[in-house]
């Protein structure tokens, strides 16, 4: 199941902002296998694969990343 930007169906805000979904992605549904018929929806891990996945993980950071201190290596 995909879960849009607005959070297509009646999922309550609070549990798409906990779950990282506030921006929409896939969601696996399973059965809970109870009298009451409920389901578990467990938020799916976005692969990021390539330089496109490395892009997008980037671009949900909150701040801009420093680049790391450079160290001398000794020669011989």
């Amino acid at each position: 199941m995909t879960v849009s930007k607005v959070g297509q169906g009646t999922l309550p805000k609070w549990w798409r902002d906990a779950s990282g979904l506030s921006q929409g992605g896939v969601v696996e549904v399973r059965p809970a296998h109870d009298n009451k018929k409920s389901i578990i929806l467990t938020p799916k891990a976005i692969k990021r694969r390539g330089a496109v996945g490395l892009l997008r993980q980037f671009a949900r950071c909150p701040k801009p990343i420093e680049p790391p201190e450079r160290h001398k290596l000794p020669f011989k």
